[in-house]
């Protein structure tokens, strides 16, 4: 589109730009719900408690998806109240959905699975995991305490397959220290 203007009795045309593509807003699904109950609560009080309690959730989600486009794949996140981190990955079983992976000093902890990166993410920020610490993985796995971890780790899933007896796993343990 372009627009004619006259300055100083000379004629112009000025070609305008193609409008800047909008931001994508991100919004978790808590959020949402709580917009929703927002729009059908009569008690003031009631809609700011929901408004803060869901917040920092928010917050945290729409930084985490605005800093990765949308897909903060493999961002190692700590925990708020504890010595532990977790990160979404692609599901490796499963393809088209996600997990949450935890870990800790010791190594890994768990994983729960989801439909969407959205979802992932969401439950991992619900858990407290919000403090983004890029690198947490390989600096952890490099020590010594998680390759005691692993091995600990190794020897309870032997245990656990009657590859060993419960016993021999227990002096397996000791041994390592």
């Amino acid at each position: 589109m372009n627009i004619e203007a006259t300055h100083a009795g000379q004629r112009t045309t000025v070609g305008l730009l193609p409008a800047a593509p909008q931001r994508k807003r991100y919004r978790s699904a808590g959020w949402l719900d709580v917009l929703t109950g927002l729009s059908r609560s009569d008690n003031p009080n009631f809609a700011r408690m929901l408004k803060q309690s869901a917040y920092p959730v928010q917050k945290a989600y729409r930084q985490l998806m605005e800093t990765y486009g949308g897909e903060p794949l493999f961002v190692e996140c700590r925990s708020t109240t504890r010595q532990q981190w977790a990160f979404v990955a692609d599901e490796i079983g499963v393809p088209g959905e996600f997990r949450v992976q935890y870990f800790d000093e010791d190594g890994f902890t768990g994983h729960l699975v989801y439909k969407t990166v959205e979802e992932a993410v969401e439950s991992m920020l619900l858990e407290r995991y919000r403090i983004v610490e890029p690198g947490a993985l390989d600096r952890i796995a490099a020590t010594a305490r998680w390759a005691r971890g692993v091995k600990v780790a190794t020897l309870r899933q032997q245990a656990q397959e009657d590859l060993i007896s419960f016993t021999e796993m227990l002096d397996a343990i000791q041994a390592l220290e």
